[in-house]
């Protein structure tokens, strides 16, 4: 197989580019000099680097380079399995005392502890851990010393844990991982790779010995196939000291095993595969070109970041023209879609995707085929290249930018792929100087160049993907290789650029308003109010540079929307629109293009009780914001092709959607809590034909009708004075009006009374599904909050042990827990869990028990300090965020309640009877409403 990149790479040096040696020679990358690196005796490498966002808070991982590739038959699943048994007793955490120990200092299962297993690699978390004292970092350290090297993997451990990766194994089994899974011996042929299903097969989960688990373990678990990784708030030599201190005692691997080199078999004619499912809603096929990937020692050269830039240019072009296409009023299909990267550490692909309606895959599959052809034969433009070049150097200097206020966990992925992939983590600063040199050395000759030969006859891999059900015939093989031939013979043109303006508007024609009253806001802010009759409140920041976070609100939202009119505003029906939609006169592929080179994000939303647009930009693209924010209010686009084309999407998913289990949960859940309440809308044919257009424009013209009542929140890095000008230009030249909008109780409420639906699906893999809803009349207030906050805490840590961990039963359960004020004051309690349908009783009633254990007899001494801890540490993370602060700001304005230092006082005066008080509260309502959704007929056994 060809190389297709390392084959562009030596065109441009045929182009005379400035790079004046062969690939081989080059000198490696410049690493980011505030990472401290280097390695034991042992041979653990070790990452550190100090950054104090959060303050008092650090990430600590252990990469393992192994993954579920590395097993033997044997050992089916057992990478995935050890992964689990490292949260059941190591040697200096017995049982299950690492979990016992994090969640003292307010850390919690899933969210703070977790761990990932790969087909190739596995990564061990703590994150966002914090540092009451250095003894803390002493432990967690200890902690990956101990999944390292010390694992138990007691043999009743493994046996309890069995039933909880079987049921994690039936969660995940939908009809995306079941196809996946037919589908691996198209792409990877004979290797083992076809075979590798991470999660394991049933039979060997629950009979496996344990010796085969240990036999993993020993075997590849050393220190020179790991890292540590620790970054956070953190002295960098006395970690460094830390790591040699505590991993000395694990030995060096004498004569260790290396892994096996698992190459993918070539294929001169295409490989073409039919996968289909019942469950799936979906009609695509994609399509492979297989090539060698970069090695990883070119990674770490100039070789590794012109490769990726290469790869984000054609495919950014072919984005822009697939969209282009399924823009159109008779587009052949729904969407389509091109990726280059790898599918395993010696394999990488050009991957192409097309989805269309059932029953036109040949026709969704030429017209694929059709734009790939004219891009090997044509090549691109210059205008193309540009637009993508400008895009892709925007967001490198946008990251340079930002540099010096990315979070720990940010900083973490980068050295992840040092690690892993030979990739340099490189200082942003650099990486930027850097893609600038790249991009510019990069000709269109190149890049013509280089797509002209990556698409091939060999190597090349077809499948279809699709529903599987009556009177719905698949395409055949031949029926997919006669339209490739047919596309390699077709007379295709070269694609016409349009031209594209350049300016959303004339800034010359809007006046502005003045500020009319100003005076000092909640929280260090600004707040004036405009002459137009508009409030804008201003908070400058600086947790996130080269970031601004605007939220134009107005009273009202759907509550304001008739009953027979809110079919156009269902969810679905909404957000497809508003993706394809543009604004003013102006496309959406048209805005798309007049954006490139420029990070801005604009976006029209409707709440239960406001309406508003969210927009997020840069500090140099601010303008360009707030212009897309005037026009989205002032000059909306109700284009029909527009809207169409969102409604084709739903149209081609809706016949499958119906039937599948979920939206069958859906179905039952929206009838049994809310009856026959009109205006509570779920997707269904009878939704999408009373929507329409027209009723969209009509209500969206309507609550977007003045400035009159609407508050601007603009959060973020900016100083006050530079932005006065285009705040009061733009948000100061929206219309004037008479009336403000306020929203009204429109009385979506949950029925009352205790009621059980239990009902029985049809499901290819048997899983019962159940919803525990519990509602009641409760008085808002911060404190109540608080208590009900440190409840659903305290659930969720019970429902790992009874639920997951005792009884086996179940993968995980989830509680949500929360308090409204408006339209009516409530508090409600959600809890959701998958499990085995034969464990289904005894799981309810066991969750049942838990929270009325709650509510009688309260916290235990322990689960107090653990959800006090948790609530002491959550909030400082989310106070160096710009979303914290504008949601705190609209908070204030719109209910009047202090969400910040009223609840830092709240937490602190918390107690144990608040917790029960209020859960007892909660219960006494009188409103339980349960759903049970257990398999009917099904394909596999439990």
């Amino acid at each position: 197989m060809k190389r297709f990149f390392l084959i562009s790479f030596l065109l441009c040096l045929g182009f005379g580019l400035g790079f004046s040696q062969a690939p081989g020679q080059y000198p490696p990358l410049p690493q980011d000099p505030s990472i401290k690196r280097g390695s034991l005796p042992n041979g653990l490498t070790y990452y550190i680097r100090h950054n104090a966002l959060p303050e008092g808070r650090a990430e600590f991982y252990l990469a393992t380079n192994v993954g579920a590739i590395q097993e033997t038959p044997e050992q089916d699943g057992l990478a995935h399995f050890l992964e689990h048994m490292c949260f059941n007793g190591t040697k200096n955490f017995p049982g299950k005392k690492i979990l016992d120990y994090l969640q003292s200092i307010g850390a919690s299962f899933g969210q703070n502890v977790n761990a990932s297993t790969g087909v190739e690699q596995t990564v061990y978390m703590l994150n966002n851990i914090p540092l009451i004292d250095r003894s803390v970092i002493d432990t967690c350290i200890l902690i990956m010393h101990d999944y390292s090297h010390f694992v138990l993997n007691d043999p009743a451990e493994i046996d309890l844990e069995r039933g909880v990766i079987i049921e994690e194994r039936r969660q995940r089994r939908n009809a995306a991982w079941r196809m996946n899974e037919k589908s691996l011996p198209y792409y990877f042929g004979d290797s083992k790779y076809a075979t590798c299903t991470v999660i394991g097969t049933q039979e060997n989960l629950q009979t496996f010995k344990p010796e085969s688990l240990t036999d993993f373990y020993r075997t590849w678990y050393h220190p020179d196939m790991q890292a540590i990784i620790v970054v956070g708030d953190v002295d960098v030599d006395y970690v460094e000291a830390k790591i040699a201190e505590i991993f000395a005692d694990i030995p060096k691997e004498e004569n260790p095993k290396p892994k096996d080199v698992i190459t993918v078999p070539e294929n001169k004619e295409p490989v073409v595969g039919i996968v289909t499912d019942p469950e799936t809603t979906t009609s695509g096929i994609e399509v492979l070109w297989k090539s060698p990937a970069v090695p990883e020692e070119l990674r770490s050269t100039i070789m590794g970041p012109f490769q990726d830039a290469l790869k984000s240019i054609i495919t950014w072009i072919m984005g822009e023209r697939f969209e282009d296409i399924a823009a159109s009023p008779e587009a052949p299909f729904l969407n389509a879609s091109m990726y280059i990267g790898d599918l395993c550490e010696t394999m990488e692909a050009v991957d192409a995707s097309v989805m269309f309606k059932e029953g036109e895959a040949t026709k969704g599959f030429e017209a694929l085929m059709t734009e790939i052809e004219r891009m090997k034969r044509y090549g691109f433009s210059e205008a193309e290249l540009s637009r993508a070049k400008a895009d892709i150097l925007s967001n490198y200097e946008s990251a340079a930018k930002k540099a010096d206020t990315r979070k720990n966990a940010q900083l973490v992925s980068p050295i992840l792929s040092e690690f892993f992939d030979n990739e340099t983590c490189m200082d942003p600063q650099t990486e930027w100087q850097l893609i600038q040199q790249i991009m510019g050395s990069i000709p269109l000759e190149a890049v013509n160049a280089t797509v002209a030969q990556m698409i091939t006859e060999e190597n090349m891999v077809i499948l279809f993907q699709g529903p599987e059900k009556e009177g719905l015939p698949s395409p055949t093989e031949a029926e997919i290789l006669d339209v490739l031939a047919k596309v390699r013979a077709t007379d295709i043109a070269p694609l016409q650029e349009q031209e594209i303006a350049t300016d959303l508007l004339d800034p010359a024609t809007l006046k502005g308003s003045k500020v009319k009253k100003q005076k000092a806001g909640f929280y260090g802010s600004t707040e004036w109010t405009l002459k137009n009759g508009m409030k804008v409140i201003l908070l400058p920041t600086d947790f996130e540079k080269d970031r601004i976070s605007i939220e134009l609100y107005k009273q009202g939202g759907t509550s304001l929307i008739s009953d027979e009119d809110l079919n156009s505003f269902e969810s679905n029906i909404w957000s497809l629109f508003m993706r394809n939609c543009g604004v003013s006169k102006y496309t959406s592929t048209e805005v798309t293009k007049m954006l490139s080179g420029k990070n801005v994000s604009v976006s029209p939303y409707f709440g239960a009780l406001r309406h508003g647009i969210n927009a997020t930009t840069t500090v140099k693209d601010l303008e360009t914001g707030l212009q897309l924010l005037y026009l989205m209010f002032t000059d909306p686009r109700f284009d029909p092709n527009e809207y169409e084309q969102g409604m084709k999407t739903i149209n081609a998913v809706l016949p499958n959607l119906v039937n599948q289990p979920n939206y069958i949960l859906q179905k039952q859940m929206f009838s049994t809590v809310y009856g026959d309440n009109p205006r509570n809308v779920l997707i269904s044919e009878e939704v999408v034909n009373k929507a329409s257009l027209g009723t969209i424009e009509k209500n969206y013209r309507r609550l977007f009708d003045s400035a009159k009542g609407a508050t601007a929140v603009i959060v973020g890095d900016f100083k006050i004075d530079e932005i006065r000008p285009l705040v009061l230009k733009y948000l100061g030249s929206l219309p004037k009006g008479k009336k403000a909008t306020k929203w009204v109780d429109d009385n979506l409420d949950i029925v009352p009374g205790n009621i059980t639906n239990d009902f029985s699906v049809d499901m290819q893999t048997p899983m019962t599904t159940v919803l525990e809803i519990y509602k009641a009349p409760v008085p808002f207030s911060v404190k109540t909050e608080v208590a009900l906050d440190a409840a659903q805490y305290i659930l969720n840590m019970r429902y790992v042990t009874s639920l997951r961990e005792d009884e086996g039963g179940t993968y995980g359960a989830s509680t949500n827990i929360s308090l409204t004020n408006a339209p009516k004051q409530y508090a409600l309690l959600q809890t959701f869990f998958n499990c085995k349908p034969s464990s289904t009783d005894r799981l309810r009633e066991l969750a049942e028990k838990d929270l009325v254990d709650l509510s009688v007899n309260g916290p235990t001494e322990e689960e107090f300090g653990m959800a006090l801890k948790n609530l002491q540490k959550t909030m400082p993370e989310r106070k160096i965020t710009n979303s914290f602060w504008l949601n705190a700001l609209r908070t204030q304005d719109l209910w009047g309640y202090d969400n910040v230092d009223a609840r830092e006082a709240a937490i602190e005066a918390l107690t144990a009877d608040q917790i029960k008080d209020a859960v007892k509260q909660l219960l006494d309502g009188d409103n339980h409403i349960e759903l049970v959704m257990r398999p009917g007929n099904t394909t596999e056994a439990e």
